[in-house]
């Protein structure tokens, strides 16, 4: 018959101490963490005085075009400040929660975005990435032709390597509806 041994087990043992090494990075995590949240606090701020600004503004041009008919006359300087709002109404417009929703449902599994840039003005979105072949970058260019909010799908480039099992590099352009 075999022997059992006792287990000795001791439950009230003291806590290893913190090493100063992750005491260190504990607290930088948390001065991050602060300074983060202080960032993107004054971010807010910034874009609710520039909504402000801009709603000032477009209520300026009410009453502008209002009295326009009573013969007030806008300056330049006013004039400037409604193109501006007008160009910064059009960048907080762009409907990027709809676009990014259509970039991130995408099913494909080796294409890589690199890059993804608006250009609000114009409603245009020029894309830049890697597929592991050819063909899927045309599947890829052929699922975002076939995407209900984007329109003008268009390959503008794109770079073959040579060596096997390199990534094609493109470029789409497309632009986007209004809705």
């Amino acid at each position: 018959m075999a022997s059992f041994q006792k287990l000795d087990f001791d439950f009230a043992s003291q806590r290893r101490k913190l090493p100063p090494f992750g005491l260190a990075l504990l607290m930088a995590g948390a001065a991050a963490s602060i300074y983060g949240g202080v960032q993107l606090a004054s971010a807010y701020g910034d874009r609710k005085a520039e909504q402000s600004v801009y709603e000032a503004l477009v209520s300026r041009l009410h009453e502008v075009s209002h009295a326009d008919q009573a013969g007030a006359k806008v300056t330049p300087a006013e004039m400037q400040k409604f193109k501006n709002a007008a160009q910064i109404a059009g960048q907080l417009n762009t409907p990027w929660e709809r676009l990014l929703k259509v970039l991130e449902s995408a099913p494909m599994e080796h294409v890589a975005l690199l890059s993804v840039e608006p250009v609000a003005s114009r409603r245009q979105l020029h894309l830049v990435g890697e597929a592991k072949d050819l063909a899927t970058m045309l599947d890829y260019l052929t699922y975002l032709q076939a995407q209900p909010g984007l329109q003008r799908v268009v390959l503008t480039s794109h770079q073959i390597q040579t060596q096997p099992g390199s990534p094609v590099r493109f470029q789409i352009q497309a632009h986007w509806e209004e809705q």
